[in-house]
C-alpha cells in the first residue's frame, strides 16, 4: 500500500532470489515516468536532487517513445539498476513504453532482488491498482488497440496492481513537491546501504562467515543518527579486520556521505612517511584539494580546515592503526567533523581505542569450524570436486589455522592439487609445533613448501619490496637473466603470499603483516650477529654494522630508513668493502619531501674519510639519498647496476670509473635536487638502454644534450628548475612524458617527433613558453591517436590543429593562457570522451563554437577571461556538464535561454562579469551561484530548490533579489546556508528591509531545525528585532530562557552591525565570537568565528548573521549547566586575515579592533522548537503581508526590519532586559 509517510523507509523490500542473476551493477536508480506528465517538472527536480548527492540515476532523456517496445538499452539500464523508482503519474497508462518499462522493472525485483518505489504523483494508488479513472480510458483504449494480443494487455493490468501495492509515497502527503522530492533522496540514500546481495555473494567472492560481522559493526555505525562516532574493529592479525572494514565501506560510501577515504596500513605508511604526511593525504581526500598538501602547518585544527570540515559529513576508515599517536595526528579533533561522520579504525592494540570508542569496539573472532572448513574449501578446492574424501584429515589440517581466515587461505593454496600424502606430511609437520604458535607455524610450512629460489623472493619481498614496489620494479631488480623470477611472483601470488598490487596503492607490491614477521623471523633465525644475516633492515643493526664494520659476505640486501635514525653514525671507510654478495643498498628518507627541497634530518651519516673504491660487483640497486660524498667510488663496478638514485646528493660530477666502458642494464637514474651537479657524462654510449632520468631541481646542471641524443629507450625525462640549462637542442625519437612544468630557463625548444614512435603515446605535458617544430611556427598537426590528456598552457598559437578532433580518447583538454588563441573547431564535440576543457585566460577567443551533437562526459568548462561574448544556445548539449566558471568575462552580456535545462549543472561563477546585466533562469540542480563583482548586473532570479549558497557581493547595481522562500512553506526545507549581498549598495527597500530580513529568518531557523549552519551578509545598520538580546557596542550579556538547555534548545544565532572603516589590501576580517558560560565554580567559554569573510574595503554598514548548532556549541549537559550558571556574556571583535596565503593559520591578526573595522552592535538569539513552530504557523499570514507591497513601496523610507516581524515567544525571555 502506498502511504505518505514512513518510520524507516518507502521502498519496497526486494524479493530473495531463487536463483538470482550474475548482474553487474552500472547504476544506482533507474527512474521510470511519463515524459509528457513531469519530464520538464517533478522528474527534472528530483534527477537534479539525486545527482546532488551522487546517486547515479538512469533518466531516459528521449522525448518522444519510438515503437511500442522499450529499447534493449532501456532494458540493459534497468537490470544495472540497484533500484527502480517509478513515478505513476495521470497519463502513465496511456504508455504501452512506461508499461513495459513497469515490467521490466518487476521482473528484475523477482529475479534479480532489484528494490522497487512506486511514487504515486497526482494520482490516487487506488486509481493505479484497480485501472479506473484515466487509467481505466487507457486501458479501454488499449484493449481495442491490441485486441489480438489480450494476453499483454492482461500482464500490464497484474504489474500495476502489483507495483501499487508496494511501500510507496503518495504525492498528497507532501506539501511542497520539494518536500517528497527529499523524503524520496532520504529513503534512496538510507536503502542504498541495505543493497546487499544474498549470503550467497559473499560466499563467490571468498568472504565466508563475515556477514554476522557487517551486520554488527553497521548496528555500532548506527547511520542515521546524528552525532560524530568512531568505532573500533579489533582482533589479532590475519583475523579479518581489514576485510571487514573494506566490505562495510564499500557498502556505506555510496551517497551516505559527502567525503569518503578509506586509508590502508596506516601503521606502515605513519613509519614511512611520518603521521603528518599521512594526514595531509586524507584531508586532501576529503576535501578534494590539492593546495592542503602544500600546508607546513602542524596541526589539523587550524581554522581553515576546521571551516571546511565541520560542514562535511565524512566516513573514514583508518586500517591498522598501530598507536594512539597515529590515531590522534591523522583525526585530531574528529568531532569538529559535520553530524553524521563516521571513522572506523582497525587495530590489533585495542588500547588505542580505549579513549575514543571504549563503548563502541566489535572484536572480531576467529571463524565457526563450519565456516573454516568452508573458507578452505574454497582456496583449495575452488568448484572442484574435493581430491581428499577423508573428512577427518580435512578437519584436523584446519584446526591449525584455530579460524584465522588468513591462515585457512594461505593453507588452502598451498595444498591445492596436492595428494592425500602430501595432506598427511603437511598435517605430520604442524604436530610438531606447540600450540601457543599454531598460526604462525602454518604460515610458515607454506614458506617451507616453496623452491629455494622461490623462498629468497619472499624474504626479499618481507625485508624491502612490500609495500613501496611495484611487480614490474621488483622482478626487473631480482632477475637473474631467467625466468625464476616471474614464475617465483605467479608462485607467490597464486599461494596466497603476496599480492601483485592491483588492489592497493600506486599497484605495489602487499603482504599481510603476519606473513612479513614471520620472513623477517626466518631471517633473524639461527644467527644472532647482524653481519651474518642475508637481509638487514632494522636501523640499530645497519647502523652498528657501517659504525663498526661487522659486516660479512652473508649480507645481500640493506634497507635503512634514515628517519629510524637514533644518533650521528660514523661511516667505517670499509663498512661495505666486505659485503661482496651485496645485491641492494637502500639509505632512503621517505619522511622527507626531497621534492620540496626539505632536506633537514635529526641524524646524519659521517663519511670523513670516504668510502672504500671497491662495491659490490652485484650490486643492482644503488639508493643514498642525500649521499654526502662529491663522487662515487673510483673503482664502482656498474655491469649489474639497474637503478641509480641519489636525491639530494652532494655529488658535483657523475664520473664513471675510466675501466667501465657501459652500463648496459642501467634503466633508471636519479639524481635529481642535487644541486651541486655540474656535468653528467655521455649516457647515450655509456646506458643506452636507459628509460628514466629525472635530474629535476640540479640548478648548476649546464648542459644535459648530446647526452640524451641517442637514448632510444628514453621514456621519462624531468629537468625541471634546471634554470642553467640555455639551450635545448633537438631530441629525438618517442616521449611518452616530459615533465617540463617549471623550465623557465630553456630559451629554444626544437622538437622533431615521430609520430610512429609516439603511437603508444597517453600524455603529453608542456608547459613550454615557446614550442615549435623545426622550420614551422605552429605546434605539430597531428597527435597520437591514444592521445588522454593534452596540455598546451601559454603556447602562442592562434588555431587548435583540426586533428585534435580525431583524439576520441582525448579526456582533459588545457588551453589557458594561450592568448594569441581566435578559434576552436566547429567540431570539437565530436571530443566525445572529453571531460574536462580549459580556455582560462585565452583572452582573444570570442566565439565558442556551436555545439552541434550531445558531449555525454563533459563535467568542467572554464571559460574564465576569455573575449567571449556570448555562448550558443546550443550549450544544452553538454548534457553532463557540472562546473561552468565564466569570471571576468567583460564582454559577456547574458545567459542563454536553454542553460536552464540542464540537469547536472551546479555550479555556476560569473564573478567580475561588469556588463552581465540579467540571468535567465537557474537550472534546477544548481548548487553553487557566485556572481560576485558584476557591476551591471540589477537582479536575481529565482533561486531553484537546491542552491547552497549564494555570493553576490560588490554587485554595485543590484537592486532587487527574489525571495528564495517562494516555493517553500515551511522551515523543514532545502533553503541556502551562505547568502551574500556585502557592498551591495543599490539594493532597494523591498529587499533590504522585508525581503532578505524574512528569508534571513528562515534560513536560521531551518538551520536551527537541521543542526547545521547559516550565515548571511548583507548592507544594513539595524540588527533584526526577531533578535531580543541586543546592544550597542561589542559586549552583551545575556539573560537566558527558563528551558534555555533541554533536549528543545536548537541552538544560537549571533548578528553584529560592523563599518569597515578603512580599506586594508591583500585583507578579509574575519568576525570573532567570544561566549562565556559563567557557573559558580567556573567558566564555560565557546569561541566562534564567522566562515565568511568580509573585504577589508570601506564601505557603509553592513548586518552579519551567523547561526551556531547546538552540535557545534558544544555544551555540557543540562544537568551540569542549568543549576549553576549565573552569567552567560558575549564579546564580539574582528580580526583580519591575508587571502593570499589562506592556508597559514599566523596570517590571522587580533587586537585590530577598531583599526580598520567597528563592531557597533551586536546581538544573540536562543532559539528553540517553539520558535520553530511558531513561525511555521506565521508564514502563511507573512505571505499575505508582503502581499501589500507593491512597487510603490519601494519609494517609501524605512530603517527597521520590515513590516513581517518575527518576536521570539517573550515567556522564554526576561522581558526587562533589553539594552
Amino acid at each position: 500500500m502506498a502511504s505518505s509517510s514512513s518510520s524507516s523507509s518507502s521502498l519496497s523490500s526486494p524479493i530473495p532470489p531463487q536463483q538470482k542473476h550474475e548482474i553487474q551493477e552500472k547504476y544506482d536508480l533507474f527512474l521510470s515516468f511519463r515524459g509528457e506528465d513531469t519530464r520538464n517538472g517533478f522528474a527534472s527536480y528530483l534527477y537534479g536532487a539525486l545527482s546532488a548527492k551522487q546517486i547515479s540515476t538512469f533518466m531516459d532523456d528521449h522525448e518522444l517513445e519510438r515503437g511500442d517496445e522499450i529499447s534493449p538499452t532501456l532494458r540493459k539500464a534497468i537490470e544495472e539498476s540497484k533500484i527502480s523508482v517509478i513515478i505513476f503519474s495521470e497519463n502513465y497508462a496511456f504508455s504501452t513504453w512506461c508499461l513495459d518499462e513497469l515490467l521490466q522493472i518487476l521482473e528484475c525485483r523477482r529475479t534479480n532482488g532489484q528494490i522497487v518505489m512506486p511514487i504515486f504523483y497526482g494520482i490516487d494508488p487506488s486509481v493505479v491498482r484497480k485501472q479506473n479513472g484515466s487509467y481505466g480510458v487507457a486501458f479501454a483504449q488499449l484493449e481495442h488497440r491490441f485486441q489480438d494480443k489480450m494476453e499483454k494487455v492482461q500482464q500490464w493490468r497484474y504489474a500495476l496492481t502489483e507495483a501499487s501495492n508496494l511501500c510507496g509515497l503518495d504525492s498528497k502527503g507532501f506539501r511542497p513537491e520539494l518536500k517528497l522530492v527529499q523524503k524520496i533522496v532520504e529513503d534512496i540514500s538510507l536503502q542504498l546501504p541495505k543493497y546487499q546481495p544474498s549470503n550467497e555473494h559473499y560466499k563467490r567472492g571468498g568472504l565466508i562467515g563475515i556477514e554476522e560481522s557487517i551486520k554488527k559493526v553497521k548496528s555500532l555505525l548506527s547511520i542515521g543518527s546524528k552525532d560524530v562516532r568512531i568505532i573500533g574493529i579489533w582482533g589479532m592479525g590475519g583475523i579479518g579486520k581489514t576485510t571487514l572494514a573494506s566490505v562495510v565501506y564499500q557498502e556505506l560510501s555510496n551517497s551516505q556521505f559527502e567525503g569518503c577515504s578509506f586509508l590502508p596500513n596506516v601503521k606502515e605508511e605513519c613509519e614511512r612517511r611520518t603521521p603528518y604526511h599521512f594526514r595531509k593525504k586524507l584531508l586532501c581526500e576529503l576535501l578534494n584539494e590539492k593546495a592542503i598538501l602544500k600546508m607546513n602547518t602542524p596541526f589539523v585544527a587550524s581554522p581553515y580546515i576546521l571551516d571546511k570540515l565541520r560542514h562535511k559529513k565524512v566516513f573514514i576508515v583508518l586500517d591498522n592503526v598501530d598507536d594512539w599517536i597515529q590515531l590522534d595526528a591523522l583525526v585530531e579533533g574528529y568531532d569538529q567533523f559535520a553530524p553524521g561522520s563516521r571513522i572506523i579504525v582497525t587495530t590489533r592494540n585495542v588500547q588505542v581505542l580505549k579513549k575514543v570508542a571504549d563503548q563502541n569496539i566489535y572484536k572480531v573472532e576467529g571463524l565457526s569450524q563450519s565456516d573454516s572448513l568452508e573458507l578452505f574449501r574454497f582456496h583449495a578446492f575452488g568448484k572442484n570436486s574435493p581430491p581428499i574424501d577423508d573428512a577427518m584429515l580435512l578437519k584436523s589440517v584446519v584446526s591449525y589455522a584455530d579460524g584465522n581466515p588468513l591462515a585457512l587461505k594461505v593453507l588452502g593454496c598451498f595444498l591445492r592439487s596436492r595428494n592425500k600424502q602430501d595432506w598427511e606430511n603437511v598435517l605430520y609437520n604442524l604436530q610438531k609445533f606447540p600450540d601457543q604458535d599454531k598460526i604462525f607455524n602454518v604460515l610458515r610450512t607454506s614458506y617451507e613448501g616453496l623452491d629455494e629460489g622461490i623462498q629468497n623472493i619472499f624474504l626479499d619481498i618481507t625485508c624491502l619490496f612490500n609495500g613501496s614496489f611495484t611487480r614490474n620494479e621488483a622482478e626487473r631488480l631480482l632477475d637473474s637473466g631467467d625466468s625464476l623470477v616471474k614464475i617465483g611472483m605467479d608462485v607467490l601470488i597464486e599461494n596466497s603470499l603476496i599480492e601483485d598490487g592491483k588492489h592497493w596503492v600506486d599497484n605495489q607490491l602487499w603482504m599481510h603483516d603476519l606473513l612479513r614477521q614471520m620472513g623477517r623471523k626466518i631471517v633473524c633465525d639461527g644467527h644472532k650477529e647482524a653481519g651474518d644475516r642475508s637481509r638487514l633492515w632494522d636501523a640499530n643493526d645497519v647502523c652498528h654494522i657501517l659504525e663498526r664494520n661487522t659486516g660479512t659476505v652473508a649480507v645481500e640486501v640493506i634497507s635503512l630508513n634514515m628517519s629510524e635514525m637514533t644518533r650521528d653514525v660514523k661511516v667505517c671507510r670499509s663498512a661495505l668493502s666486505k659485503m661482496c654478495n651485496l645485491r641492494i643498498l637502500k639509505i632512503y628518507c621517505d619522511n622527507i619531501d626531497i621534492d620540496d627541497n626539505k632536506f633537514e634530518r635529526k641524524f646524519k651519516f659521517n663519511l670523513l674519510q670516504g668510502l672504500d673504491p671497491y662495491l659490490s660487483e652485484k650490486l643492482k640497486y644503488f639508493r643514498w639519498d642525500l649521499y654526502p660524498l662529491k663522487s662515487l667510488p673510483s673503482n664502482f663496478t656498474l655491469e649489474n647496476l639497474v637503478e641509480l638514485i641519489l636525491r639530494g646528493s652532494h655529488v658535483e660530477k657523475l664520473i664513471w670509473s675510466h675501466e667501465v666502458q657501459s652500463v648496459p642494464v642501467l634503466r633508471r637514474m636519479d639524481l635529481s635536487y642535487s644541486k651541486l651537479l655540474t656535468e653528467i657524462p655521455d649516457l647515450s654510449q655509456l646506458a643506452p638502454n636507459l628509460e628514466s632520468i629525472n635530474l629535476a631541481g640540479c640548478t648548476n646542471l649546464v648542459e644535459v644534450l648530446p647526452s640524451l641524443q641517442n637514448l632510444h629507450k628514453l621514456t621519462y625525462l624531468n629537468l625541471d628548475g634546471c634554470s642553467k640549462l640555455s639551450e635545448f637542442k633537438e631530441i629525438s625519437r618517442s616521449r611518452w612524458y616530459l615533465d617540463l612544468v617549471k623550465f623557465g630557463g630553456i630559451k629554444n625548444f626544437l622538437i622533431n617527433i615521430c609520430q610512429q614512435k609516439l603511437a603508444f603515446l597517453k600524455r603529453f605535458t608542456n608547459n613550454i613558453s615557446s614550442l615549435s617544430s623545426p622550420g614551422s611556427h605552429m605546434i605539430c598537426q597531428q597527435f597520437p591517436v591514444n592521445l588522454t590528456v593534452l596540455r598546451l598552457r601559454s603556447l602562442p598559437i592562434e588555431a587548435v590543429p583540426l586533428s585534435i578532433v580525431s583524439l576520441f580518447g582525448l579526456v582533459e583538454l588545457d588551453l589557458s593562457c594561450c592568448k594569441r588563441l581566435k578559434s576552436l573547431p566547429t567540431n570539437i564535440c565530436k571530443l566525445r570522451s572529453l571531460e574536462l576543457l580549459n580556455l582560462h585566460c585565452c583572452s582573444k577567443l570570442e566565439n565558442f563554437p556551436q555545439i552541434l551533437e550531445p558531449m555525454e562526459h563533459l563535467t568542467d568548462l572554464t571559460i574564465s577571461r576569455t573575449g567571449i561574448k556570448e555562448l550558443p544556445e546550443s550549450i544544452d548539449n553538454l548534457i553532463s556538464l557540472q562546473i561552468l566558471q565564466l569570471e571576468s568575462c567583460k564582454e559577456i552580456e547574458f545567459l542563454p535561454n536553454t542553460l536552464c535545462d540542464s540537469r547536472t549543472l551546479q555550479f555556476l561563477y560569473l564573478g567580475s562579469c561588469s556588463k552581465l546585466q540579467k540571468l535567465s533562469p537557474l537550472p534546477p540542480a544548481l548548487l553553487f551561484l557566485k556572481v560576485p563583482c558584476c557591476d551591471s548586473l540589477k537582479s536575481l532570479p529565482e533561486l531553484p530548490l537546491f542552491c547552497e549558497s549564494v555570493d553576490a557581493r560588490h554587485c554595485t547595481s543590484l537592486e532587487k533579489v527574489s525571495d528564495w522562500r517562494t516555493a517553500i512553506q515551511h522551515i523543514t526545507e532545502q533553503i541556502p546556508s551562505k547568502v551574500d549581498f556585502f557592498g551591495c549598495q543599490k539594493l532597494d527597500q523591498n529587499t533590504l528591509n522585508i525581503i532578505i530580513p524574512d528569508n534571513a529568518i528562515f534560513n536560521i531557523l531551518q538551520s536551527a531545525n537541521s543542526n547545521s549552519e547559516a550565515e548571511l551578509c548583507y548592507p544594513g545598520d539595524q540588527i533584526p528585532n526577531w533578535f531580543r538580546d541586543q546592544t550597542s557596542g561589542t559586549s552583551l550579556k545575556i539573560t537566558l530562557p527558563s528551558l534555555w538547555n533541554d533536549d528543545n534548545f536548537l541552538g544560537l544565532a549571533l548578528c553584529v552591525v560592523l563599518d569597515v572603516n578603512k580599506k586594508k589590501p591583500y585583507a578579509q576580517v574575519r568576525i570573532n565570537f567570544k561566549l562565556n558560560f559563567k557557573t559558580i565554580d567556573d567558566e564555560c567559554p565557546r569561541k566562534f568565528h564567522s566562515n565568511m569573510l568580509v573585504p577589508a574595503d570601506k564601505c557603509l554598514d553592513h548586518v552579519y548573521i551567523m547561526h551556531v548548532s547546538k552540535w557545534l556549541l558544544s555544551l555540557p549537559s543540562p544537568l551540569q549547566l542549568k543549576s549553576c550558571v549565573s552569567e552567560v556574556s558575549l564579546h564580539v571583535f574582528p580580526s583580519f586575515l591575508d587571502y593570499c596565503d589562506p592556508f597559514n593559520p599566523y596570517a590571522e591578526l587580533l587586537n585590530l579592533e577598531n583599526e580598520y573595522c567597528e563592531i557597533k552592535k551586536c546581538g544573540v538569539w536562543f532559539i528553540n522548537k517553539e520558535d520553530v513552530e511558531r513561525f511555521n504557523a506565521e508564514t502563511i499570514q507573512c505571505k499575505k503581508k508582503r502581499q501589500r507591497f507593491d512597487d510603490e513601496c519601494c519609494e517609501a523610507s524605512g530603517s527597521g526590519s520590515g513590516s513581517d516581524e518575527f518576536v521570539p515567544s517573550g515567556s522564554h525571555y526576561e522581558e526587562d532586559h533589553h539594552d
